[in-house]
């Protein structure tokens, strides 16, 4: 449930509702605001005293019931838009940003010539996996910690941001050692051991919806995060499996919209793995703003043919301007709504 104290409510009455709430059973978490304070009460409301009691309390304004399974996460506990930062950059609320690199770190040159090139065209957070999920145990794995220690070096040189994907608790530590944020994959969207462990780490999460989760369980998830100390929270759409084979995956524009009016997070989206194919990145990527996307994750490739993953769907990194320039007037045309 969300209790909304009244207009300046003193530091002391603030606790003493909050100590209330955890004497009824509850967690509390506490969002001040300019007038307004709000204390999301987070438990199951079917086993723990109601908080309609509070009613009645001078300093309380109302309480809402939220019956939706993600309570931090709600636009009812937190109202407006959050902006996540990323090393010295800011996603949501109004910042657009653009997030480009290979697939997968395949050498040193091959990252830098990435790196280079995007930079060129305003990129400031770099992707790129040094750990691979891949379908088949026989597909080409990542460089591992060889793969961080190059993502280090493009920090130091370009002064990039950098995010990077996590595919299971050993290497968390490693990893946040180097990244500006986590990325956790589609795969494992739903693995709430694995995103209550990254949580910990005290880095942003970039959080991509699984291939076959629902908006609920992807904010669901979220929560996972949320729960676990980890407060600045990205979502990535990144498109579902459907019937329909002519792409990669079936890019849910419609998702986004809905993630942006349920949650206050950021929300972006992933039009290279939703394509499939590096002539559909571009439209894609156009629908997604269009549908309110604070920014994009977009593959870029030096030598995409010989790529040693997603061949089909990454853009040249030489020509990834070209794509800048392209979806610039929707950027400018969204951000005046």
């Amino acid at each position: 449930m969300i209790i909304v104290l009244k207009p300046h409510s003193t530091e002391v009455k603030i606790k003493e509702i909050a100590d209330i709430t955890q004497k009824l059973g509850y967690e509390p978490k506490i969002i001040k605001g300019v007038e307004h304070t709000v204390i999301a009460a987070v438990g199951d409301e079917r086993k723990h005293q109601t908080l309609e009691i509070l009613k009645s309390h001078p300093s309380v304004q109302t309480v809402l019931p939220i019956q939706k399974p993600y309570k931090l996460a709600s636009r009812e506990y937190h109202p407006k838009c959050s902006k996540v930062k990323i090393g010295d950059y800011y996603i949501g609320a109004g910042h657009f940003q653009v997030i480009a690199g290979p697939c997968a770190v395949e050498s040193y040159e091959q990252m830098r010539k990435a790196t280079k090139d995007v930079y060129k065209t305003g990129v400031r957070i770099i992707r790129g996996g040094a750990y691979k999920p891949r379908s088949s145990p026989y597909s080409f794995q990542g460089m591992g910690k060889e793969g961080l220690e190059i993502l280090q070096a493009m920090k130091k040189e370009f002064g990039v941001a950098v995010i990077t994907e996590v595919v299971g608790v050993t290497h968390i530590d490693l990893i946040a050692e180097v990244a500006d944020c986590i990325q956790i994959g589609a795969r494992n969207c739903q693995n709430y051991h694995l995103l209550e462990m990254a949580a910990k780490a005290e880095k942003p999460v970039l959080l991509k919806r699984g291939m076959s989760t629902t908006v609920n369980e992807w904010l669901s998830a979220a929560e996972y995060l949320l729960v676990n100390g980890c407060s600045s929270v990205i979502l990535c759409e990144r498109g579902i499996r459907t019937f329909e084979t002519a792409t990669r995956n079936t890019m849910d524009v419609g998702a986004i919209a809905v993630a942006k009016q349920e949650s206050h997070f950021p929300v972006i989206a992933d039009p290279s793995h939703a394509a499939g194919r590096v002539n559909l990145v571009l439209p894609l990527a156009k629908a997604a703003i269009g549908a309110g996307a604070d920014g994009l994750i977009v593959e870029a490739h030096p030598d995409p043919v010989n790529a040693s993953s997603d061949a089909a769907q990454q853009i040249k990194s030489s020509e990834f301007h070209k794509f800048m320039e392209s979806i610039e007037p929707f950027i400018k045309i969204c951000s005046q709504k």
